[in-house]
């Protein structure tokens, strides 16, 4: 039996699959009725043609992995940015802490409730799977008692 060899993609080309989608969700932004930054359509992209096998994993798996490693130096700008922004931030310290406090309360609680509707969803999986090899168990004891 022949194992299927997985292809290799050189750097270079895996940095030119990223910045083509990344060029295509700039392209979707533009005509996006809301604001929506072109970094998280381009997530949403990649994760789209992943999922359906237009790109393939080893595609873009090296540089996804070495941009994933360095992510802590690849934020630095975005801190800049809000030092940059502290006469903004200082004009509505009230406000913005109290939006900071209900966003994190809303992110925990959409994410106990996803949580939850996972863990439902994969119970009754596994539980309607073991049925059908309880009910027959059941059978063959009635059969031969």
């Amino acid at each position: 039996m022949k194992q299927k060899e997985e292809k290799t993609y050189s750097f270079l080309h895996q940095v030119l699959v990223i910045a083509a989608v990344l060029f295509v969700s700039s392209i979707i932004e533009s005509f996006m009725p809301i604001p929506m930054p072109a970094s998280v359509i381009g997530l949403v992209l990649l994760f789209v043609l992943l999922c359906t096998g237009v790109i393939k994993l080893g595609q873009v798996e090296r540089v996804g992995t070495a941009l994933t490693n360095n992510i802590g130096f690849l934020f630095v700008p975005a801190g800049i940015s809000v030092v940059n922004s502290l006469d903004i931030i200082s004009a509505s310290p009230i406000f913005i802490i109290g939006l900071i406090i209900i966003s994190t309360i809303l992110l925990l609680v959409c994410t106990g409730f996803a949580s939850q509707i996972i863990m439902r969803v994969t119970t009754k999986d596994d539980v309607t799977a073991a049925a059908p090899r309880a009910k027959s168990k059941v059978k063959g004891a009635h059969l031969h008692g």
